[in-house]
């Protein structure tokens, strides 16, 4: 199952179309709390504005340190990946920038992959894998947080949709061993899922991929950010 939403823009292109707002209009709410997240983690709403359901990644309610510093960067680090992605079925749409400290972009609902009630079908974990491949190939971009189910969504039509890219990488710099590397890291945490969830339907090729990836993850330390415990997080 590959679902494409009607009138996307071309990958790259943000949604000139889509309704925009401004921090006074989150100020005048109301606003639907998703996650509150720790003392360095922004904080996730749900706003309704002209019609329209969004998600709302805000550092505005942080400390002047966290919300000036922190905030800012990661603010704008994962607007650029949203932007550079958007258009893409698997990716949230039509994302902007609120002001330095927040960023929105439209609601789906569905259930993150941690959550029990999340159901994923059998042509689930086949369209994760190709998505992840499509980010690696034409995006340029590897994730670097999958094995977080908590960033990846289960849509009401059983489609998978990435969130938070905070901790992304661009890859095109890369040389080709590195670039192989990290993608091969993504795509780990993809088997991961479909292991806990699905194993019979794996095959072998992808049950030896993550046996070789969970062999040298003691090696590196790609757990969280600031803030944040090892292990999964709240939906982003």
């Amino acid at each position: 199952m590959t679902l494409t939403p009607p009138q996307s823009p071309p990958p790259g292109a943000s949604d000139a179309r889509a309704p925009r707002f401004a921090r006074a209009d989150l100020d005048r709410g109301p606003l639907q709390p998703l996650s509150e997240g720790r003392w360095a983690n922004a904080v996730l709403y749900r706003f309704d504005s002209a019609g329209t359901s969004w998600v709302v990644k805000d550092f505005g309610a942080r400390s002047w340190l966290v919300r000036n510093v922190i905030g800012r960067f990661l603010i704008r680090r994962e607007a650029r990946a949203l932007v550079r992605l958007a258009g893409r079925p698997a990716t949230p749409q039509a994302p902007f920038r609120v002001d330095a400290h927040a960023l929105a972009y439209r609601y789906l609902e569905g259930l993150n992959l941690r959550d029990a009630r999340a159901n994923p079908g059998p042509d689930f974990f086949p369209d994760l894998e190709r998505t992840v491949r499509e980010m690696h190939a034409t995006g340029g971009m590897v994730h670097l947080d999958l094995r977080n189910a908590g960033n990846i969504l289960v849509t009401a039509d059983g489609a998978p949709v990435l969130l938070d890219f905070q901790s992304h990488l661009g890859t095109r710099w890369m040389p080709g061993p590195l670039r192989r590397f990290v993608e091969r890291i993504d795509l780990a945490a993809v088997y991961k899922h479909w292991a806990n969830r699905s194993p019979a339907t794996m095959g072998p090729e992808r049950t030896a991929a993550l046996e070789r990836m969970n062999r040298l993850r003691p090696l590196w330390a790609l757990r969280g950010y600031i803030g944040t415990p090892r292990g999964d997080r709240p939906r982003t």
